[in-house]
């Protein structure tokens, strides 16, 4: 998430423009004093400016061109390409509407004499941007959070074709829901349920994690994705512990292994290959 914009003459460190975005509360003047200071003090110690640095709980990423230093606050967890794509089209956008920069900035940043009024339309060119990202993010993490619950669907699926005769034997039944009662209660927030029946059912679906609501802004790529991997591991090894390393490792090479084959290219884009590897091998 972008928390503010800022945008400041490099030489006198004054502020030209500033939008609050998010959840930074600051004195604009003396922050741009003390970021434009920054990115001077690595020009002279190192022949060369900074691109980013760390401030707290915040990423800092600079840009200077035609005598403006171009800067934003934006989260760690963001991407780096990202946040770097995004910072150069403020850039673009902001020299495109004011077109005395890109032709004499120097005479152009002479002349404006302190009126931050004139960069004040800006702001709307700037929210529309970042309203068009936040709408590509939403689409991609939706995505992306429907391709976790397909794959690992399927994984619960073929689990459950192969291994109900194993977990409907009473003691490895009761093992099994006590370790996924376990895990879904860690887990709780992400699930949104309250009990194992809920997306469980031993005698017919086994685990139906689809219904899961990936629209909750919320519910975050990274946590669905561990809710997901611990719920698989949890299965797995309650299977391999009560069939044996070897008929477990048979039962999942003749069952698992042609999907994980077949939907290799996902799994892998997704970060989970080596999840299944440790299984594999």
């Amino acid at each position: 998430m972008i928390h503010n914009v800022w945008i400041l003459e490099k030489k006198s460190g004054i502020l030209l423009f500033q939008d609050k975005l998010g959840s930074i509360e600051t004195e604009g003047d003396l922050l741009s004093g003390f970021l434009s200071a920054i990115y001077s003090f690595a020009e002279m110690e190192i022949s060369s400016g900074i691109e980013s640095m760390e401030m707290g709980e915040y990423n800092m990423i600079y840009c200077l061109s035609h005598g403006l230093l171009f800067v934003m606050a934006a989260d760690k967890t963001d991407s780096s390409s990202n946040i770097k794509a995004q910072i150069d089209l403020i850039r673009d956008s902001f020299i495109d509407e004011f077109p005395g920069l890109k032709e004499d900035h120097e005479g152009f940043l002479r002349k404006w004499h302190g009126n931050r009024d004139i960069f004040r339309k800006f702001m709307f060119t700037l929210r529309d941007l970042i309203g068009s990202w936040v709408e590509v993010e939403a689409t991609t993490s939706i995505a992306e959070k429907m391709d976790f619950l397909e794959v690992f669907q399927q994984i619960f699926s073929r689990i459950a074709k192969s291994s109900f005769p194993v977990f409907r034997e009473i003691s490895i039944k009761a093992n099994l829901e006590l370790k996924l009662m376990e895990t879904i209660k860690a887990h709780k927030s992400v699930l949104n349920i309250e009990e194992l029946s809920t997306i469980y059912d031993s005698e017919k679906t086994f685990l139906d994690v689809l219904s899961v609501n990936i629209f909750n802004p919320e519910l975050t790529v990274s946590t669905l994705k561990v809710t997901l991997r611990d719920l698989c591991k949890t299965i797995l090894d309650v299977l391999k512990e009560s069939m044996g390393k070897k008929n477990f490792g048979e039962e999942f090479r003749m069952h698992v292994l042609p999907y994980l084959k077949q939907d290799w290219d996902r799994i892998r884009d997704l970060g989970l290959d080596k999840f299944f590897i440790n299984y594999i091998m």
